[in-house]
């Protein structure tokens, strides 16, 4: 019950936050993009989806008469039951918001038709309409419901990829599409995953993508000078030793955004034309100067 109660007041707090105008329009386009890869393209080549979409697609392959919208909904509600008890106030308003947005806009685009004949382009485009839709929704902190709710949670705390896990989470729709509608369909709809998956990384990623980087060099203190002054970034020393001449130095570690990569690598040729660099991709950064700490909070 006091769980319940401080669930109820987290969205409360969420819905009544004026800073928040953006995030709830775009977890509406976000519904709407994704609706439109399902309505416009999938169901016209009988392709699957995975997850709640997924099953919600097969029955209706199997029952006409059923809607796609309508049974979206249906399947969420004992989900949004059973799982409210591990989500916080903020993900469960969203992820509700993104629930009902994604089944209103499944209803009332119906008639949407876009004309794909090549059921390979029809897989790669339906892959990419539905990979920013369901990006804008989880970049918001929310969810579509069903799986995209386990998908955020396992990515919250074992920091796996939310469209890998969201891929792995759509085998069972398509493996029931392949046995029970059409298997061709069920081996394109594979591609529209997979893409569907990638686009959504990068949506969560792209944006705020940043490169980790060594610098070994004998200037390495002008060098962290120059990142703190010019960069307005931090940089912090490690206590090197080279294998070789087993000479003692200051390895520099900094991180940056990628449109920051260039004018680092400029400043640092400046200084030290000699100096070693080792560039990494950084999936996530949390803390001060980045993403702030707990968010989005599960």
């Amino acid at each position: 019950m006091r769980r319940r109660t401080k669930l109820m007041q987290g969205a409360k707090r969420v819905l009544g936050k004026k800073d928040l105008w953006v995030t709830y329009p775009s977890v509406l386009v976000g519904g709407l993009i994704w609706s439109l890869a399902i309505n416009g393209i999938l169901i016209h080549h009988q392709f699957m989806s995975g997850g709640v979409s997924g099953f919600a697609l097969v029955i209706h392959y199997l029952f006409k008469f059923l809607p796609v919208g309508l049974m979206v909904f249906l399947m969420n509600i004992p989900i949004f039951a059973m799982g409210w008890a591990m989500m916080s106030g903020k993900f469960f308003a969203l992820s509700l918001l993104g629930m009902l947005s994604f089944s209103f806009f499944l209803t009332v685009t119906t008639w949407l038709h876009i004309p794909i004949d090549n059921p390979l382009l029809a897989a790669l485009f339906a892959g990419v309409i539905s990979g920013v839709g369901t990006g804008l929704v989880f970049r918001c902190g929310g969810s579509g419901g069903g799986t995209g709710i386990i998908s955020m949670v396992i990515n919250r705390y074992f920091s796996v990829r939310v469209g890998m896990v969201f891929f792995a989470l759509n085998a069972i729709p398509l493996i029931l599409g392949a046995l029970l509608i059409n298997l061709e369909a069920a081996l394109y709809s594979i591609i529209y995953v997979y893409v569907s998956g990638s686009v959504t990384d990068r949506i969560l990623t792209g944006f705020n993508e940043r490169r980790s980087v060594f610098i070994i060099s004998t200037k390495s203190s002008e060098i962290a000078e120059e990142v703190l002054d010019k960069l307005h970034r931090g940089a912090t020393f490690f206590k090197g030793e080279g294998a070789y001449t087993h000479t003692t130095m200051k390895v520099v570690y900094c991180i940056v955004p990628l449109f920051e990569l260039a004018r680092l690598k400029d400043l640092i040729s400046t200084i030290d034309p000699k100096a070693f660099i080792v560039i990494n991709e950084t999936m996530e950064v949390i803390g001060k100067g980045f993403e702030p700490m707990g968010n989005p909070r599960i």
